[in-house]
């Protein structure tokens, strides 16, 4: 971390912070981003329900549970119960990367519709350790070239990069936090991705930089 970032983080450091984070497969690997969490915050217990191919509302490779509106109660439950009854500091969402393919290419107003509605949910819940959580959206990071010159994903990165600006608005307007990943400082997605989509190390760990700084300001 930027030096700035790691004097800063002083006091989180020392704080039994419990974290919930909800992604796709950028959020699955051994070095994802609630990873590079767990490592940034080591007293931080990070429960992760992050599934590869999830997207926020639609029902991707013909699987409904990729779909978090679909299953967002029943991961909310089981996100309840690990927890043993000590309530979430943070939800992390890090959603739309999927939702952006060329397949929902002409669905793409649904996409903060459909956030919407998962963040109502979220706030809606029947658990008290979830509700109190504050919510930090993560907008997705761009397309690599790789990834634009296949059919499957062709011209998704406009359609990530009009994310980014509903998004922001979305949060604001729903009282959560937003960091941008679509302009994470220092990631670059043709030279830390091997298809340009799914992060490495170094990607994952820049992305979730401006995360930890807008918990030290929360926390502040």
């Amino acid at each position: 971390f930027p030096m700035a970032v790691c004097s800063q983080t002083s006091g989180l450091l020392n704080k039994e912070l419990n974290i919930l984070s909800l992604g796709d497969s950028n959020g699955t690997y051994p070095h994802s981003w609630p990873q590079q969490l767990r490592l940034a915050l080591p007293n931080t217990q990070v429960f992760n329900i992050s599934k590869s191919g999830r997207t926020i509302g639609f029902v991707n490779l013909g699987d409904s549970t990729l779909n978090s509106l679909s299953v967002i109660d029943e991961n909310l439950e089981k996100a309840a119960a690990a927890t043993k009854d000590k309530p979430y500091d943070f939800i992390v969402i890090e959603l739309g990367t999927n939702d952006g393919k060329a397949v929902f290419a002409e669905r793409q107003k649904e996409v903060p519709q459909n956030l919407e509605k998962l963040i109502r949910k979220i706030k809606e819940s029947r658990y008290s350790s979830i509700t109190g959580a504050k919510i930090i959206i993560i907008s997705p990071p761009p397309y690599g070239t790789k990834a634009e010159n296949t059919e499957k994903y062709a011209g998704g990165y406009e359609r990530v990069k009009a994310m980014s600006k509903a998004f922001k608005k979305l949060a604001r307007r729903n009282g959560c936090l937003f960091v941008d990943g679509f302009r994470t400082p220092g990631l670059d997605i043709n030279s830390m991705t091997a298809d340009g989509l799914h992060l490495d190390a170094v990607a994952s760990r820049k992305l979730i930089e401006p995360v930890v700084e807008k918990m030290i300001k929360y926390q502040d």
